[in-house]
């Protein structure tokens, strides 16, 4: 940076708002920088790069974690908030500042990914817009014959397939590896279903990527009712926390489960028994249509009560929107978090035929602050009736509230 006091100026006073316990704390600090800009007799300019490092100091952190960064609206609305990349360049070293200088409980390698994936995401959209959005749409054809060429020859009805039937989301910024990866999970899965003892069994498989704080977990299997619950209700009772879901149906009633998983210190699954313990749970779990992980879990909290933050105190909030996606309804959760949560708002989507397509899974010093892009599973399509919005809204607060005191 040519001048980098307003970024040190803008670190000193970003957290003001917080002294007077203000709610969100980032508006009550840029009041204060207000002030302090009239003190200093700082010029116009530098009064506006200020104020739009201190208002939404936060935007960047929070974006990266509760938004879905491979939508082009994503990156549009953050650069139409920065305007230029020099605010860009400024905002991503005060998040980084920040972000580690708060604490390890506040920050994280899985954390830090996102936001310079938000980062370099927008720079690009900054630098040619034109030239972005041709990169954002992903050429198929290429894509599929360039995978071609990668596997073998007998695996060109499993490509031909997979290409066929993911849904256009899938291949929205898939990387070449990452469509292998599915692909060859396909093969295992119909191997289970023509082969294997029981048809219903999912394939699975696992990628641990330690530098980067996190595990991948991909599941590959029929499509089904408390599916996405059960997964999640497995990986708690290990305890393995989830940081996101992505969820793809196929047209063939398959449906592929990515999920962003890490241990409850901040860093990748890697042990083999894990990855056992969750499979072998889920299995059983999916052979009872109204199996009861409620043992499981209560067992989980009593083994793990001492490591975990004792009387965290976080007001609830739901709130259901219509307007910030043009295909999703959003459900963004502030709650205390706990062992088994996720589980319970799975369970609680799926008895209100509520279909999760994306989840970005954040938790800061006890505190679970989740966004989920849903539809209706009748239609596809937004949940839009004001009735069954107050349903599932007093619904999703009673499984908030559920076994809340066995935090």
């Amino acid at each position: 940076m040519e001048d980098p006091f307003i970024l040190y100026l803008a670190l000193l006073l970003h957290d003001t708002g917080k002294a007077v316990r203000a709610r969100p704390h980032s508006e009550a600090s840029a009041v204060f920088a207000q002030r302090v800009a009239s003190r200093l007799q700082l010029g116009p300019e530098q009064r506006k790069a200020l104020i739009l490092l201190v208002d939404p100091h936060i935007t960047l952190s929070n974006i990266a974690q509760q938004r879905n960064l491979d939508d082009p609206a994503t990156i549009v609305e953050l650069a139409n908030s920065v305007k230029n990349q020099r605010n860009l360049n400024a905002l991503m070293l005060l998040t980084l500042a920040d972000g580690q200088g708060t604490g390890a409980s506040a920050w994280s390698d899985w954390k830090e990914l996102l936001v310079w994936q938000l980062y370099h995401a927008t720079t690009r959209y900054l630098a040619d817009q034109e030239s972005y959005y041709n990169v954002a749409r992903v050429e198929r054809a290429k894509l599929q014959e360039s995978i071609k060429e990668e596997l073998p020859q007998d695996f060109s009805d499993e490509i031909e397939t997979h290409f066929d039937f993911m849904p256009d989301t899938y291949f929205r910024g898939i990387s070449k590896e990452e469509a292998i990866r599915d692909i060859k999970l396909f093969r295992n899965f119909l191997e289970i279903a023509t082969e294997g003892p029981d048809p219903l069994t999912p394939a699975v498989t696992w990628h641990p990527f330690p530098k980067h704080g996190h595990t991948i977990a991909a599941f590959h299997t029929w499509d089904r009712n408390r599916l996405l619950a059960k997964i999640a209700g497995s990986f708690s009772v290990v305890p393995i926390n989830i940081l996101s879901v992505d969820t793809f149906t196929r047209g063939d009633q398959t449906v592929l489960n990515v999920f962003h998983v890490c241990d409850p210190r901040g860093r990748a699954v890697t042990d083999e028994r894990d990855f056992t313990a969750v499979e072998e749970t889920l299995r059983r779990a999916l052979q009872k249509e109204s199996f009861d992980f409620s043992p499981l879990l209560e067992k989980t909290r009593r083994q793990t009560a001492s490591k975990r933050p004792q009387n965290v105190e976080f007001p609830t909030l739901i709130m259901i929107d219509n307007k910030a996606h043009p295909t999703y309804t959003l459900i963004q959760i502030q709650t205390a978090d706990r062992i088994g949560l996720l589980h319970d708002l799975l369970e609680c989507f799926g008895r209100n035929a509520v279909t999760m397509a994306l989840s970005r899974i954040s938790t800061e010093s006890g505190a679970a602050m989740d966004t989920f892009y849903v539809t209706d599973s009748a239609n596809r399509s937004k949940i839009t009736d004001a009735n069954r919005i107050n349903i599932l809204q007093s619904e999703l607060q009673a499984a908030v509230l559920v076994n809340s005191e066995s935090r």
